[in-house]
């Protein structure tokens, strides 16, 4: 599952920038809509900018998190060795599952959030 979360996030490290700048575009908004500014009327665009923050959230996580994941450690290297690697690869993989049940929850906000939007 790692291996997999490693070959999306070399994508996502790619477009790193477009998701910053999607990121600090949703945050505006968001911080506009509260402080009702006269340039948005009402809050009609604080759902999707709150969403556009979460899912920039998401993919940014995801991109710096499993980026670089370490190589299983061979029997060459010593006890030592192969043991911080396994917990590093435990961690990750701890964390993916939390990703992946995070995402899934984004999902369902999306759906809801969207659907009362609409």
């Amino acid at each position: 599952m790692i291996e997999r979360l490693q070959r999306i996030a070399t994508i996502i490290v790619r477009f790193r920038l477009l998701i910053f700048v999607l990121g600090g575009f949703s945050l505006v908004v968001f911080v506009l809509s509260v402080l009702d500014n006269p340039w948005l009327d009402h809050d009609t665009l604080l759902m999707p900018a709150i969403l556009g923050f979460c899912w920039s959230l998401i993919l940014y996580s995801v991109g710096e998190l499993f980026w670089r994941i370490p190589d299983k450690a061979g029997s060459e290297v010593t006890f030592r060795r192969r043991m911080a690697v396994r917990v590093r690869r435990g961690i990750l993989w701890i964390l993916g599952v939390l990703m992946a049940a995070g995402v899934a929850a984004l999902i369902i906000l999306s759906y809801q959030l969207m659907r009362v939007w609409l």
